[in-house]
Formats: C-alpha cells, structure tokens, sequence
C-alpha cells in the first residue's frame, strides 16, 4: 500500500514516482498523522479549488502550521476568503493583471538583455542567480513598491527563507530568521512611505488605501507583501531554469523555439505544466461532503499536489513526456478559481520574454550539469542555481 508524507526523503528527492502511485492506488489519501486529506488528480484538484461551499482557504498555508491546526500570525491575500478577497484581489489586479504586464514588458526585455551581455562577455551565466532572479525580483519592485536599488538584498534574503535542514521538518531556523528579517525590511518599507506621504500607484498604495495606516495595519500591510515579494522572487525563476533544462534535453525542440519564437507562449505553458516548483497548497474543510468515496469532516486540512495533478494520466496523454506542442487547454500551475495566481499573467510575460532573449543570445547554450544546485525541499523545488555556457547556433 503507497504511503504519502510531504516531509518523506523521496518527497524531497524526486515526488513523481510516489505521486504516480498515489494517483493510481490511492488518489483521495488519509494523511492519518495530521488527520488531513490528499488529493493528486487533476479533476479532483480542479473541482475542489473552485468549491467555495465546502472548502476555506483560512489559515491554509504551506507549513506545518497548517497540517497541525496552528494558526499563521497574520492574514496575506492567499488565506482570506471572499468577500474581503474578492475586495482586496480587485483592488490589487491592476497592477498584476494584463495591461499591467505589457507596460512592463520593455523594462523587462532590457533587464534580460543587460543581464545576458555580462554572461556573453564572461562566456557563461547562472540562469537563476544571474538572469531570472534578476529581472523578476525587479519586477515585484515595480509592481509591489520596493526601492529596485534593494533587489540584491531581496533574492538574498528570499532565497535563505528557503532553506531547509536535513533532518528538519519544514522550515529551518534559517528560513525563520529570514522569514522575521523580511517582515522587518516590508514594515520598515510601509513606515516609511506613509511618512512619505507621496501618492504613488503600486500594490503598497493599494493596501495602505484597503488596511489604514495605524501601526496594526502598516504590519498587515508588510504581511500581504510577503507573499507578493516570494511569489514573484522565487517560484518563476525556478520554473524557468527547468524550462532551459527540458530544451536542452531536447534540442530538436530548443531549435524550434530558436526559429519560430511565435511558438514560445505554447512552450511556456508546457514548462509551466511540467516542472511546477510548489509542491502543494492547502484548504481547510468546513462543511461536511465525499470525495472519491471518502467523507471530509469539517476543520480537516486537504493537500492539493499540483505537480501530481499537471502529470495525470486522465488529463494528459503521456503526461510524462514534455512536448512544446502539447498546448493543454488547462493547467493547475498557477491554481484555479477565486484564488488563481495573482501573478500569472506577469509570469508568463517574464517567461515568454526570458525565453525569447535567451535563445536569441544564446540559441545553442550548454548546461553546466555539473554546477547546477537543486536542494531538496518539501515545498518549493527547482535549481537554486544553474549555470549554462553561451554556445554556437542550436
């Protein structure tokens, strides 16, 4: 009989042989250590996550607090249901949505063409560190309201709020100190544009407008922040460097791409099907129902595993094959319903773009396998870093 724990060793490894097992064996699974459920299926995943009447996103975070009932400190947009989300999510889309992203797409091409000259005067880049992290920590700059001269500091300290411990479960004592480190950089941030008092048009202007400015508020403020700084510094430059991973191992593909570049959204949405970093975010039931033949009770936490979900045999065929032209009408990458990914239709800009300018720079690039940095992680997965040397044509 499969067993499942997110914190198992194989989880941390590679999930996809045990998320395979899952979905055949035991795709509505009882996590019975935290009294909690675990879905794997696309469909099952897709349904719940558009369910308002049995499911709450209260206190659904992607930590232990979650699986053990422990309420997080302060509400952010991903852990508040509608009404006040619908409210708080409309007030924000502007500055995340579509016209958002296309203002933004010029800064962005030159961030990446900036940052792909260095790597050709050095002959190599690290598309993480170097490239990706680069121009999407500068977008939440702009969008969010940080000061880009801080940018450095923020892939810094997002990347050691993700470091994980051998032996520890969820989040290290690293990852904690650079939890608080962030909270206090986002509160000193929010103190010091309310004494500003300029008017601006970000996401901080939109919050303080939604919370006040009251000492209480500024810190639910910075909370909200949080989430939008590590969503956009570090879930897309993983998906992208697993993106480059996939052309290279596939070069007849890569060299499509390099010719016919119109074919990249396409692309994209197969990169984003196939390497999804976030392992699993959560709901909480709060009305009793069956899924699968198995009754949820109310206060139990449900596991959504996303990747699982994006390689299910009944929604893809040969899902673990990656395929540009695969084109599927739906995805689980960036969630479903109400609380879709704020961010999605500037992640995709940032991926098209990257994508665009990598293999026009660098068409026949070469992965430094021997230099890449994949640490094990219950939650988000990918490269820390990833080196690739500029090459010839594809």
């Amino acid at each position: 009989m499969v067993h499942y724990d997110p914190y198992l060793p194989e989880i941390l490894e590679d999930p996809h042989p045990l998320y395979a097992r899952l979905r055949r064996e035991a795709p509505v699974y009882y996590l019975e250590r935290f009294d909690a459920w675990v879905l794997s299926r696309f469909e099952d995943i897709w349904q719940a996550s558009q369910d308002r009447l049995h499911y709450s996103v209260a206190n659904s975070t992607a930590d232990r607090s979650f699986l053990e009932r422990e309420a997080p400190p302060m509400e952010v947009l991903s852990s508040i249901d509608p009404p006040r989300h619908t409210e708080l999510r409309a007030a924000l889309f502007p500055h995340f949505g579509p016209s958002a992203a296309r203002a933004l797409e010029p800064e962005v091409r030159a961030w990446a063409r900036a940052c792909l000259a260095r790597g050709r005067d050095a002959g190599r880049i690290d598309a993480v560190r170097g490239l990706a992290q680069q121009v999407a920590v500068r977008v939440a700059c702009r969008v969010s309201g940080f000061p880009v001269e801080d940018a450095d500091f923020l892939v810094d300290v997002v990347a050691r709020f993700f470091q994980r411990e051998p032996g520890t479960e969820g989040m290290s004592r690293q990852g904690l100190l650079a939890r608080d480190e962030i909270w206090a950089y986002l509160e000193r941030t929010v103190r010091a544009r309310v004494r500003a008092g300029a008017a601006r048009s970000d996401a901080l202007a939109v919050l303080l407008d939604a919370l006040g400015s009251d000492p209480d508020a500024m810190q639910r403020v910075a909370r909200h922040l949080t989430l939008l700084l590590i969503g956009a510094t570090e879930t897309f430059p993983k998906v992208f460097a697993s993106g480059l991973l996939r052309l290279w191992q596939h070069p007849d593909q890569r060299r499509a791409l390099a010719r016919d570049p119109g074919q990249i959204p396409t692309a994209l949405t197969e990169i984003l099907r196939y390497d999804m970093p976030t392992q699993w975010l959560g709901r909480t039931v709060i009305a009793e129902h069956e899924v699968g033949g198995r009754r949820f009770r109310p206060g139990q936490p449900v596991l959504f595993l996303y990747p699982s979900g994006n390689r299910d045999e009944l929604e893809f065929e040969r899902p673990e094959r990656f395929d540009i032209r695969r084109n599927a009408p739906r995805i689980l990458t960036f969630g479903h319903g109400v609380h879709r990914c704020l961010g999605a239709f500037l992640a995709r800009m940032e991926g098209r773009v990257l994508l665009e300018e990598t293999l026009r720079a660098a068409p026949g690039y070469e992965v430094l396998e021997s230099e890449c940095v994949r640490p094990p992680s219950d939650f988000v997965q990918g490269y820390a870093s990833f080196p690739i040397a500029f090459g010839g044509a594809a």
